[in-house]
């Protein structure tokens, strides 16, 4: 899988960063653009496709605050920046466990893509609450909230690794255009901290790699291998309250 730049150990500091600026900001845009599109837009279609099948729902306030049925401007818009915020976080996620990925290609796109969609389906899921108890037919409603956030991580995976090839744009152009699309962290600016958390990640992990028990440390296999374990065990927690809220539904 080729990348912007790979620097070895003894690379200076500002190489090293101006490498990572490029890769993220090339993550932060793919993710951006797939979460307005993916999230945003097609979030609303699918309201619209839930609101034709259940029109004696129109008006009703959903859990999250839109009104069935009811598609005003306002609300568009403010579901496009909210599908824009999340794929700003689905880029920050992607930046760290992309070097987690193993297998050929299609595997790769694959776990990327269930992932999420059972993880944060499992979040969007829920019984007790308006969205999934008035409309019908509840297997529908679970599918597409299911799916839109497995199709933007897969897309994900395929628009930003090709955005990071080493012949892209991100890697040819000028640092202050290359990384302007970082800008976007500063716009959403609650989630600063999350940016804050990645930097401090690199630092660490730049830190430690120019040592040279440091450079061991990282190198482990170990540690790759305890990452993918975890995030098996979250996906199998999402799994299995994914199950239950779509059993009590059906």
């Amino acid at each position: 899988m080729e990348t912007i730049r790979v620097d070895t150990p003894s690379a200076g500091w500002r190489s090293s960063a101006e490498s990572a600026a490029r890769r993220l900001a090339a993550i932060t845009t793919a993710g951006a653009v797939l979460g307005l599109l993916v999230g945003g837009v097609g979030g609303r279609l699918a309201m619209m496709l839930l609101a034709r099948l259940n029109p004696d729902v129109t008006g009703i306030t959903s859990d999250d605050g839109f009104r069935m049925g009811q598609f005003t401007v306002p609300a568009t818009v403010n579901l496009l920046i909210v599908g824009l915020g999340f794929g700003l976080v689905g880029a920050a996620v992607y930046a760290v466990v992309r070097c987690l990925m193993v297998g050929p290609r299609w595997f790769q796109v694959l776990s990327v893509a269930v992932g999420p969609a059972v993880v944060v389906g499992a979040g969007i899921v829920h019984t007790g609450g308006v969205d999934f108890d008035l409309l019908a037919p509840a297997w529908l409603a679970i599918a597409v909230f299911v799916a839109i956030p497995g199709v933007y991580a897969g897309l994900l995976t395929l628009v930003a690794e090709r955005m990071l090839s080493e012949d892209g744009w991100f890697a040819r152009a000028p640092t202050a255009r290359a990384t302007a699309a970082l800008a976007l962290w500063v716009v959403f600016f609650p989630l600063l901290p999350l940016l804050a958390v990645l930097v401090l990640l690199w630092v660490g992990r730049e830190a430690l790699r120019r040592t040279p028990r440091g450079a061991i440390a990282v190198g482990h296999p170990a540690i790759p291998w305890a990452a993918r374990a975890g995030l098996v065990a979250a996906f199998s927690l999402g799994l299995a309250d994914l199950g239950q809220d779509a059993a009590e539904l059906l």
